[in-house]
């Protein structure tokens, strides 16, 4: 199920295949606040990769969100509208969304698509 809404204590992220297309892999880019709950201020990214994200019920495809909850990693399917949203909005991740939203525009547009 996909969710329109994106509360702040969210972040947006969208995989990105893999060069050698052996799967989707992101790097999650966590802050000092959510490395400390995460339970170590020394872990600045979790990586993600296909298999993880189809695990936790996420299409690797499509753009979803993450957050560091008592210690866990939640994430949740996010709408591609509800992702160019916080794009357009004033939230700390809308640049990294707006970049996001760019990159797969050029990347159709050099792939004829």
């Amino acid at each position: 199920m996909h969710s329109n809404q994106v509360g702040s204590d969210w972040t947006v992220e969208w995989a990105t295949p893999t060069p050698g297309g052996d799967g989707y892999l992101d790097n999650l880019m966590l802050s000092r606040d959510q490395a400390r709950a995460y339970g170590d201020e020394l872990v600045m990214s979790l990586r993600v990769d296909k298999e993880m994200l189809q695990e936790r019920g996420i299409d690797p495809t499509e753009p979803f969100a993450w957050k560091i909850e008592d210690g866990e990693l939640l994430t949740k399917q996010i709408s591609r509208q509800a992702f160019e949203t916080v794009a357009e909005s004033d939230r700390d991740d809308a640049g990294y969304a707006s970049h996001v939203l760019d990159g797969r525009a050029r990347r159709r547009i050099r792939n004829g698509q």
